[in-house]
């Protein structure tokens, strides 16, 4: 490690713990209805709000996401974030998710109630020129990578984990090795609320 100090300015954090799987929400999202996306080159549930179907798990979700905003981000209690959709995923062997990002929401998250061994990391993407230590039109090699120079940061996962990161941040799914069907149920947060100084006051409903 360097003797010199620095300072790791506006990281982007992504939130990670876990939820323990009940075996009856294995049941329920292994009956929904799915229908084919290839946007994300899996199968999605039909029922986009599959977390009211769960209300054990969704006020688990939402303690942890207001754990993340109030105990980590600061965020005072003018504003309220609130579940807006959820739906299941499913990733059968050899499937995979491209790159992509959550519109229309602020935080965005992913539980594993179904993870065999080998079905796939969630990867993180750093995009444009205001996430990267260089300008994009540089590619420099390194002797290692960590999270201030590396392209991607892929985590390890278990039954159970939940993650809750910026809408915006661009994640994929690595594919799936095994032999068996990965499930996932994702999730958006928006928020209500007043927001800004008093001359440029912002009040959402």
């Amino acid at each position: 490690m360097p003797e010199f100090k620095t300072h790791n300015l506006w990281p982007i954090p992504v939130y990670e713990d876990n939820i323990p799987v009940r075996e009856k929400w294995k049941v329920l999202i292994k009956g929904l209805e799915y229908e084919r996306t290839h946007i994300a080159n899996s199968d999605i549930s039909i029922d986009r709000y599959v977390l009211n179907s769960m209300p054990e798990l969704k006020k688990e979700i939402e303690n942890h996401c207001e754990n993340f905003v109030r105990k980590y981000l600061h965020v005072k209690d003018t504003a309220s974030f609130y579940l807006q959709n959820s739906w299941s995923n499913i990733h059968g062997p050899g499937e995979s998710s491209q790159i992509h990002w959550h519109a229309s929401s602020l935080l965005s998250g992913v539980y594993y109630p179904i993870l065999p061994k080998d079905s796939g990391n969630i990867c993180f993407h750093k995009s444009g020129i205001y996430t990267n230590m260089f300008h994009q039109s540089i590619r420099f090699e390194y002797d290692e990578d960590n999270n201030v120079n590396a392209e991607r940061y892929c985590v390890d996962l278990e039954e159970g984990s939940i993650l809750i990161f910026p809408s915006h941040l661009e994640h994929s799914v690595n594919k799936n090795k095994s032999n068996q069907n990965r499930y996932s149920i994702a999730f958006n947060f928006y928020v209500r609320g007043t927001f800004g100084k008093e001359e440029y006051r912002l009040e959402i409903k």
